[in-house]
């Protein structure tokens, strides 16, 4: 599920609206959060779609109208050791265990994030189903499009920090509860149109090949008429021939 949700200006990560569901507000999401942005804004190596970061040479960690997920494993440094200081006090959202410790039973965290329209949304979950990803996407389309529907360019641009929290904070925070409780629906949704997808492709393909064999069918009907009509003829000629040859 979704745990927490930001967005940011693109230019320089500053935070403008943040969201933290409830039951998570003592983790230092907001600090790392806050690392991570300043790193995404800088450049670094990226080298999957899905995984850690490495900074070896210098690309775009996440391009204008592009989609990252980032991972933090609990069984490693945090984004593969590339964040420091606050990284090291990451905490888990397991039960008893305390924030700020790292041990067996934490959880692994993705960053989701999507750039666009002159800002980054970003958003926290625990989910390691790779379907679920695809719902906290949607959900940063949906955050994207309602955020960049109150706020002009313009407005934005020039925005303080946490400048539009009291105004779209509680907005945020009704996209992110009904993300988290319709994840599951929107997750089958998601499976059923793949189902379905398939299904049309099943469809025109059987339709194609019932085409090709009803004209087969058709053909090879109008070669037995044709066979048919020739033997005829041959019939009527051998007849006619075999008249006139009898004096």
């Amino acid at each position: 599920m979704i745990l927490y949700a930001v967005i940011a200006r693109s230019k320089d990560g500053t935070i403008l609206v943040e969201s933290t569901v409830a039951g998570v507000e003592s983790t230092n999401f907001p600090q790392i959060t806050v690392e991570v942005l300043q790193r995404v804004v800088a450049t670094s190596d990226w080298n999957s779609a899905l995984g850690t970061i490495e900074s070896s040479s210098k690309v775009e960690l996440l391009p204008d109208e592009a989609k990252r997920t980032f991972v933090q494993r609990h069984d490693e440094g945090f984004l593969g050791g590339l964040l420091s200081g606050v990284a090291a006090q990451w905490g888990c959202l397991n039960g008893d265990v305390e924030a700020g410790s790292i041990g067996e039973d934490c959880l692994d965290y993705y960053f989701h994030m999507g750039r666009g329209r002159g800002i980054i949304c970003l958003c926290i979950s625990d989910d390691s189903d790779a379907r679920y990803h695809a719902v906290n996407f949607n959900f940063l389309d949906d955050a994207q499009s309602k955020f960049t529907s109150s706020y002009s360019p313009s407005k934005i641009a020039k925005a303080k920090a946490y400048e539009m929290d009291k105004q779209f904070r509680r907005e945020l925070g009704k996209i992110v509860h009904y993300y988290n409780e319709n994840r599951n629906k929107f997750a089958r949704h998601d499976k059923v149109d793949i189902l379905l997808d398939k299904v049309d492709d099943l469809r025109e393909v059987l339709g194609r090949n019932i085409s090709m064999v009803l004209e087969r069918e058709r053909k090879l009907d109008d070669l037995i008429e044709q066979s048919e009509n020739m033997m005829m003829d041959t019939q009527v000629r051998f007849f006619t021939k075999h008249l006139r040859a009898v004096p």
